[in-house]
């Protein structure tokens, strides 16, 4: 079970409940700022650990919110973005996301 805390706007610590070491902070600031992403999206990632216990992540633009499932919805229609950081410069996680607008079932 994934634990959510969020720190900022966009930003969030994740956690593994009862797994040392699974904490895991996450900032789509830098992801939104860059490709100048407005309006209501999602942003969707392979969250990088713990391994073993890794799921898909969600940020939803429209509430500032994020959600870790082992069952990522389908989209149900709309359009996909796949973005990237630089990886060679920019240190921020997540660093590609396939930005969603539309809805998912």
């Amino acid at each position: 079970m994934k634990i959510v805390q969020r720190i900022s706007k966009a930003k969030f610590k994740i956690s593994t409940l009862d797994v040392k070491d699974s904490s895991l902070e996450l900032d789509f600031n830098p992801i939104i700022d860059q490709f100048k992403l407005t309006g209501d999206f999602k942003l969707i990632h392979w969250q990088a650990r713990p391994k073993g216990y890794r799921e898909f992540g969600i940020y939803f633009s429209v509430d500032d919110s994020y959600k870790s499932t082992d069952n990522l919805s389908k989209p149900g229609y709309g359009s996909l973005l796949f973005l990237q950081l630089n990886d060679k410069s920019d240190n921020a996680l997540p660093s590609a996301v396939i930005c969603h607008r539309g809805t998912l079932r």
